[in-house]
């Protein structure tokens, strides 16, 4: 079964490759090395790859700048120069985000354009893609209380996420997540029932021995919690022989079931690389036709 569904994936994405390079060959060379700037900065021309690159360093440096604007003392000329920065990458996103609605319909080979970009904005990235610079934007047209401020402040760091699309192991963590879901969510349902009556229990044996450490059920979950997860801080403890006992079954169960969700990602890992090392051979090929398709279509 798990070869079967391979070779459906790959088929599948052999027809959405040859849907996008015939996409590709249909539409301007501006979109294209837009395209080609945006999701696959080595097929681009020397412009595009700049401009990719640029967006790269640019979503470093503002990780860079939020640590910085966090220390306090900053002088008036730094202060001043932080503020142009994130003027200057907020301007440059909001271009990165009407780009990608340009070449949704190309990433989204299989719909209409007006469903792929509509399938842009509305996925996880496009929203983060938005959240990158909208925020921004606002606090330049409505008046900023200091909470408003914070919360601009917060938001700000949402373009950090930006990155995962140029690092191939925050890919990888993502498509585990999605293929391994049922696996994953299962297991913490488990950890989940497992904290909700160890909470429940020790609260009940606990409260009206020490009630200012058991003060709700709240503290009883705060308990579980860093006890399940082998935290342990000390600051509430069963005291009574019943609750101590209680204790150690759960911190032995809880070594059993906290491994659980990482054999999952383990084993997802696993079978991801092997599938990424598969799909390694191919992508070379694969690059070649689709700088195959922009040369032809540039010497037309």
């Amino acid at each position: 079964m798990p070869d079967e569904q391979d070779n459906q994936n790959s088929q599948d994405a052999q027809t959405k490759k040859q849907t996008r390079r015939s996409k590709l060959a249909r539409v301007s060379n501006l979109k294209r090395q837009t395209y080609y700037a945006l999701e696959s900065v080595m097929c681009a021309n020397a412009v595009g790859k700049v401009i990719g690159c640029a967006l790269f360093i640019l979503i470093v440096l503002n990780a860079v700048v939020v640590f910085i604007s966090t220390q306090s003392g900053l002088d008036s000329f730094t202060s001043s120069a932080i503020s142009a920065f994130y003027t200057f990458s907020t301007l440059c996103f909001f271009a990165e985000y009407l780009a990608r609605i340009w070449v949704a319909d190309i990433v989204f080979e299989d719909n209409s354009k007006a469903k792929a970009r509509l399938h842009y904005i509305c996925s996880p990235l496009g929203i983060i893609d938005l959240l990158s610079f909208f925020p921004s934007v606002l606090a330049w047209f409505i008046p900023m209380t200091p909470a408003l401020r914070t919360i601009v402040n917060i938001v700000r760091l949402v373009r950090l996420v930006k990155i995962s699309r140029y690092m191939r192991g925050l890919r990888t963590i993502g498509r585990v997540l999605e293929k391994r879901r049922h696996e994953i969510i299962a297991a913490f349902l488990v950890l989940a029932l497992l904290i909700i009556v160890t909470s429940v229990v020790m609260y009940e044996i606990e409260h009206p021995v020490q009630p200012d450490k058991f003060s709700d059920l709240l503290s009883g979950v705060y308990w579980a919690v860093t006890t399940i997860t082998a935290t342990g801080y000390g600051d509430i403890a069963p005291v009574t022989p019943l609750g101590r006992a209680i204790g150690s079954v759960i911190m032995f169960l809880s070594v059993a079931l906290v491994a659980i969700p990482g054999g999952i990602f383990s084993a997802g890992f696993v079978a991801e690389f092997q599938n990424v090392n598969r799909r390694g051979k191919k992508h070379d090929s694969s690059s070649d036709d689709e700088n195959d398709v922009g040369n032809q279509s540039d010497n037309k």
